[in-house]
């Protein structure tokens, strides 16, 4: 029954080793005195480990010892180290000894030295002491493990006499006198002890106590429960968090409620002097099978709900919960009555024959509820499988698990049965109750893995009022806040999985202590070529990544924000300076990172030599990146807001990061360009020269217009637009000269580049005004009209119309060779 508090023993070695961690981070005045005090604490230990009689118990008491030493060596040798890099130093400063035939050196520069020698001598013998130290500590430690499991094995592998012997029985009957006598001996001892103290304060007291317990027990319990049951619907959002916390609100409260009241009950008799000292270890046992009794029962009201489908943690049907309720009642009052039986007989000193009677009796007792419970959970997923399938299946039993689950429960209850019958009673008591222990400790946790992912999943998610006012008091989006959830739901997770697995390990010989020792090697530290890695310094590291970062941000918020706008520096430079700002303290915090975790500058120029090749081949494009990144931070051949051209494709500059360039073309498409391309390439700069922009037009006009007329027009309707500059001032040149259409070239500058071709067009509408206004076209004479050409061909037609048919035919005029044509009216012969 002890091992119904080891979650409470756990808890105690959890404060135990962090107050320890405490306690060893503040001995940070003497690290020597510190290692000396452990030297001496692991004699007294030793020493009493030459015992050979010592029981789990004082094995557990010493193995709790050996934790602290450990943490406390460890912080002493870490505090040692930088005084013995300090003393170094100092004696790289002062130098070696003068070699003969060199000038002599002071004699105060020859007994500092001495004096830094001697302290560095004291600094390294303490480092090495601590280390030794730290060698047979864990030595010592392993030992005792080693002792514990060798204590258990001996007393599980011990054999006995079989439950299937007769003359166990007949051993039983012939000791029944002398067993009833111990009974009532101390039957008498109880009554003597509350004859003496048969006082009305002290009937009053154990009276109250009584009372209490039953109210405890029926009102307050189920009070409790209700009110608790409505706090989380009124509380908790419409989720699957308003059933997983009202189960584990019943949960606590039916396990409190019988276990509060016998502790009153308790607590009354010893206090009134009712209860001989030799019944405490009865008295203890029988408060212990209340609270799990009550876990048993809250149990299954939490997972199973019966009566309420709609507030059930599993999915199974109201017929296939029948089934199943009352199994973890039962099983735990088999559990708890062989615990009880087996103290009390420890308390009245029965016969041998009839406590391994009993402790068999009880072990094949709990192998047989448990098969049971085992035979009625199957029954109800038949029944689960039926509903479903309209016929009952084996799907639960393909699940690999639950397979795994059930088949490694049925092995320990044959293996029960038949230690039973060969007369391994120890063993087989100890795999029952093992059993039944490991099934609780699952059920627990599994409620505790649906009430912690229901909450942190459901408690921050955006749709309720808790997530809603995390974001908005963080000033986070309420995505971030959800995905916060899901990673913290995680780790608790995690660390309710790893408490599980302690319980169920901490009867078979495995502590807390072995636990916390296997965790600090990495939670501490250990050597890799001279540089210390550990868990704790890499968060360290990470969390000084992570504030450097932040104070990096708020420093380019701060420049972008208050700083630069109250400067006269174009865009492009302020873009500039705040990304240069941004590198060098990324580059700074990651070299203080790397700094804080062991690595110096020697070592790595070792890295980056040994990643040289690397670098030079698979790397190569991306350095060549970034050093053209930088480069065009430092020499800004392009700055962002800058309207490049890069072979068939131009727009707007918008962002310069570490390994390209970003370009929004005007489709709003966005362009990512390499950082070496504006480096290696060519690349049009529209606007990186003087800031103004130019409009050229090409004007033909027909050459009968007076080219002065033409310039005058131009040019006055050039100065009209509003966004022409006046200096300077716009100007038409005469390009080309033509017999039938002269050419000229409009010239005018405008405030940007970007305004170029917004009053290019502006202009070519302007033009076409003003030329028509003036009666001038533009591109060459006007197109005849098709009518009055039509008109002059017929005038032009009647008017010769007789001379050409009265003229004859002058063959001379038709090309050479041709025949000639006979005269109109005159017949072809």
């Amino acid at each position: 029954m002890t091992r119904l508090f080891a979650p409470l023993r756990a808890a105690l070695a959890v404060l135990a080793f962090l107050a320890a961690v405490g306690l060893a981070a503040a001995q940070d005045a003497d690290p020597a005195k510190a290692i000396d005090g452990a030297r001496a604490e692991l004699d007294r230990i030793e020493a009493r480990l030459t015992d050979q009689n010592l029981s789990d118990d004082d094995l557990a008491a010493l193995r709790q010892r050996i934790e602290p030493m450990t943490t406390a060596l460890g912080t002493a040798v870490s505090q040692l180290a930088p005084q013995l890099a300090a003393a170094d130093a100092r004696l790289a400063q002062i130098g070696a000894k003068p070699k003969d035939g060199e000038p002599a050196e002071s004699a105060e520069v020859s007994k500092e030295r001495d004096a830094q020698t001697a302290q560095r001598q004291q600094i390294d013998d303490a480092i090495k002491r601590g280390k030794l130290l730290q060698v047979e500590v864990s030595q010592v430690g392993d030992q005792i493990t080693e002792r514990r499991r060798a204590l258990l094995a001996n007393r599980l592998f011990v054999q006995a006499r079989s439950l299937l012997d007769p003359w166990l029985w007949t051993d039983v009957v012939g000791e029944a006198p002398r067993d009833a006598a111990s009974i009532g001996a101390l039957g008498g001892e109880i009554s003597a002890q509350v004859s003496r103290n048969l006082r009305p304060t002290a009937i009053a007291t154990v009276a109250a106590a009584v009372v209490v317990a039953l109210l405890l027990l029926f009102p307050i319990r189920t009070w409790t429960a209700n009110f608790g049951e409505k706090l989380v619907v009124r509380q908790a959002p419409r989720s699957r968090l308003r059933r997983s916390a009202t189960a584990l609100f019943r949960l606590v409260a039916t396990t409190l409620a019988p276990l509060l009241a016998a502790l009153c009950i308790y607590w009354a008799v010893q206090g009134v002097g009712w209860l001989p000292s030799r019944a405490e270890p009865l008295a203890l046992v029988l408060v212990r099978s209340a609270a799990f009794l009550g876990f048993a029962h809250g149990m299954s009201k939490a997972l199973l709900a019966p009566g309420r489908p709609t507030w059930r943690l599993v999915e199974l049907s109201d017929a296939a919960v029948d089934q199943v309720k009352n199994q973890p009642l039962i099983v735990a009052s088999v559990f708890v009555l062989g615990r009880i039986l087996d103290v009390f007989n420890g308390t009245v000193g029965a016969s041998l024959a009839t406590s391994i009677a009993t402790s068999g009796v009880f072990a094949a007792l709990n192998a047989a509820t448990f098969a049971l419970a085992i035979h009625r959970l199957r029954a109800a997923q038949r029944l689960e499988d039926r509903g479903r399938t309209g016929e009952a299946t084996d799907e639960g039993d393909r699940h690999p698990l639950l397979f795994l689950v059930r088949l490694a429960a049925l092995v320990a209850i044959g293996i029960v049965l038949v230690a039973v019958a060969i007369g391994y009673v120890p063993l087989a008591l100890f795999l029952a109750n093992q059993v039944i222990w490991v099934t609780a400790v699952v059920w627990l946790a599994y409620v505790l893995l649906v009430v912690i992912n229901d909450f942190f999943t459901t408690a921050l998610s955006s749709e309720t009022r808790l997530g809603r006012s995390v974001s908005d008091g963080l000033g986070v989006r309420a995505s971030t806040v959800e995905q916060v959830g899901v990673l913290l739901s995680g780790l608790a997770r995690l660390t309710v999985l790893a408490v599980a697995a302690l319980l169920i390990a901490a009867p078979w010989g495995l502590g807390s202590t072995d636990l916390f020792g296997w965790l600090r090697t990495p939670l501490t530290g250990f050597q890799l070529g001279g540089i210390t890695i550990s868990v704790t310094g890499i968060l360290s590291a990470v969390l000084l990544v992570v504030a450097g970062f932040a104070l990096t941000h708020a420093a380019q918020r701060w420049l972008d924000r208050d700083l630069l706008p109250k400067t006269r520096l174009d865009e492009g430079l302020k873009a500039s300076i705040n990304t240069g700002v941004g590198y060098l303290g990324s580059i700074v915090v990651i070299v203080l990172a790397l700094a804080y975790l062991g690595f110096s500058l020697d070592r790595l120029a070792i890295v980056a030599g040994a990643l040289s090749v690397g670098i030079g081949f698979g790397l190569q494009a991306v350095i060549s990146n970034f050093v053209s990144g930088i480069i065009m931070l430092a020499e800004r051949p392009v700055k962002i807001g800058d309207w490049v051209v890069i072979g068939s494709d131009q727009g707007n500059v918008r962002r310069i990061s570490v390994r390209s360039t970003e370009i929004e073309l005007f489709d709003r498409s966005t362009l990512i360009v390499p950082n070496s391309d504006f480096i290696t390439k060519s690349v049009k700069n529209v606007t990186h020269g003087a800031p103004n922009g130019r409009v050229a037009i090409e004007l033909t006009v027909s050459s009968a217009v007076d080219p002065e007329q033409v310039r005058r027009i131009a040019v006055e309707t050039a100065k009209a637009h509003s966004s022409v500059l006046s200096f300077p001032e716009p100007q038409l040149l005469f390009t080309a000269l033509g017999k039938a259409d002269n050419s000229f070239m409009l010239y005018c500058n405008v405030p940007s580049p970007r305004q170029a071709a917004s009053v290019k067009s502006d202009l070519n509408f302007a033009l076409v005004r003003a030329f028509g206004a003036a009666g001038v076209a533009l591109a060459g004479p006007a197109a005849p009209d098709m009518a009055l050409a039509i008109d002059r061909v017929a005038e032009a037609l009647g008017e010769g119309g007789g001379r050409l048919l009265a003229k004859p035919h002058d063959a001379s005029d038709a090309p050479p060779g041709a025949a000639a044509e006979p005269a109109a009216g005159r017949p072809v012969g």
